[in-house]
């Protein structure tokens, strides 16, 4: 295959197939709606600290993990920004990876 390109050519040679995988993960309205860093609990009880207790705390979500059935972790999913987990409504995550 060439690709012509003003008055230089440019010619390529395709050595390996990439697969690429698609992973749909739902999370479901009132699920994963508790943060899991260890800074939101007191250090002395451990309960919830107040600003954590309200009704408008609500979790984002900054990295999704894939596991096997061993419970191995395979793949780790990194946003390039927080999303919003909605207490309402399901979130849906498409998570695209080459093999």
């Amino acid at each position: 295959m060439a690709i012509q390109v003003g008055p230089n050519q440019l010619s390529l040679r395709n050595k390996y197939t990439i697969y690429e995988n698609e992973i749909v993960c739902t999370i479901t309205a009132g699920q994963y709606n508790m943060s899991q860093n260890p800074t939101i609990t007191t250090n002395s009880s451990g309960s919830l600290r107040d600003f954590a207790t309200g009704s408008n705390f609500q979790p984002y979500t900054t990295t999704v993990g894939l596991y096997n059935d061993s419970n191995e972790l395979l793949l780790v999913g990194k946003f390039a920004q927080p999303i919003k987990i909605s207490k309402d409504t399901d979130t849906t995550f498409v998570i695209r990876y080459d093999q």
